[in-house]
């Protein structure tokens, strides 16, 4: 998110941050589902020598024997990090390397703002959106396969990038904008689901709604769109399909997770709300302006969601400053990302 993108974002201005005298709760939809929040999170994106800078992509890779779970995290600074949390609350990372091929690849771009980050564990693809930035930006918009070393995800370093050509073209490019652009993507075991931050309106502001696209995995045909005008969804700023026509995601602007069940034709049939509180890591009763961007499940049970700092609004006022450790104050300033997990039941 580009300083110009968080002007216009101005209605999150109303989110004023305040002290909250309740827990971090629990939230329940009418169906019964629930996400609990895991009790040793959120956390700071760290450890001791290393941090992650403006993290909008998370995807969740394996779990080894000994339960540590592995992922990969885009920031919208252009790397890509392998993370690993081991024992629920060891953190560790490394940076994934881009080779001279694909540096070449990416050079033009006036930014390199990774967004979406997705591993298909059905294909073994890794699947990277790209926002559009600069004059020409439609140029840069893109969802990217990425090609690992020895065709392994678990090689530390990216060899080649492919653009996928999703048709129509002047379907997916539709509603695309200057640092707006697709920033849900994930499948399921036919099916691509592009998820557009926003509908802006004619004046360059956020709207109420947005539009899901559905496309065919193999031909890559957009054969739906799906206005989110009517159902209560603002924002998409991430996507995870658990099983053949069920979407997780984010709603951003309205700090919700949202769970998405369609019929064959891709009508919705049904919706479920969840509404996430941004509060501060250890100080659950104390609440800051977030900006949750990415979503993914590991191991069927556990939902994670990154938090990309908005540097404009990020760091609280001082009535909450005064009130926490110096080194917590430090992770604010210093803009480090925080992640969320849940437990689904």
């Amino acid at each position: 998110m580009t300083n110009s993108f968080l002007v216009k974002f101005n209605f999150a201005l109303l989110l004023i941050i305040s002290l909250s005298n309740t827990a971090f709760p629990s939230e329940c939809d009418s169906t019964g589902l629930k996400l609990d929040p895991a009790e040793n999170y959120p956390r700071w994106l760290k450890n001791d020598i290393y941090q992650t800078s403006q993290t909008s992509g998370i995807t969740f890779l394996s779990e080894s024997d000994d339960g540590t779970m592995q992922f990969l995290l885009a920031d919208d600074t252009g790397k890509i990090h392998r993370f690993y949390i081991k024992e629920d609350t060891l953190f560790n990372f490394s940076e994934i390397k881009f080779n001279k091929e694909v540096t070449d690849d990416l050079v033009d771009f006036p930014k390199l703002d990774f967004e979406e980050i997705f591993f298909d564990k059905l294909s073994g693809n890794v699947y990277l959106t790209i926002e559009g930035n600069g004059e020409n930006y439609l140029s840069y918009h893109g969802i990217y396969r990425l090609m690992f070393k020895d065709n392994n995800v678990f090689q530390d370093s990216v060899v080649g990038v492919e653009k996928l050509d999703f048709q129509p073209e002047e379907v997916f490019y539709e509603n695309l904008k200057r640092n707006i652009g697709y920033e849900g993507f994930t499948a399921d075991e036919n099916y691509f689901y592009l998820g557009l931050e926003n509908v802006q309106t004619s004046e360059g502001n956020f709207s109420g709604h947005t539009v899901l696209r559905v496309a065919d995995k193999n031909s890559l045909e957009i054969i739906k769109e799906i206005s989110t005008e009517n159902i209560g969804i603002v924002s998409i700023c991430g996507l995870y399909s658990d099983e053949n026509y069920s979407l997780w995601g984010i709603d951003r602007n309205s700090k919700k997770v949202f769970k998405l069940i369609f019929d064959e034709y891709f009508n919705v049939a049904e919706i479920n709300f969840f509404e996430i509180k941004s509060v501060i890591p250890r100080y659950n009763n104390f609440e800051y302006i977030g900006s949750l961007e990415s979503i993914t499940i590991a191991t069927d049970k556990f939902l994670f969601m990154v938090d990309d700092p908005w540097q404009s609004y990020f760091i609280p006022p001082d009535e909450i400053l005064n009130q926490i450790d110096e080194t917590t104050k430090d992770d604010f300033k210093k803009f480090i990302p925080v992640i969320y997990k849940f437990i689904i039941e």
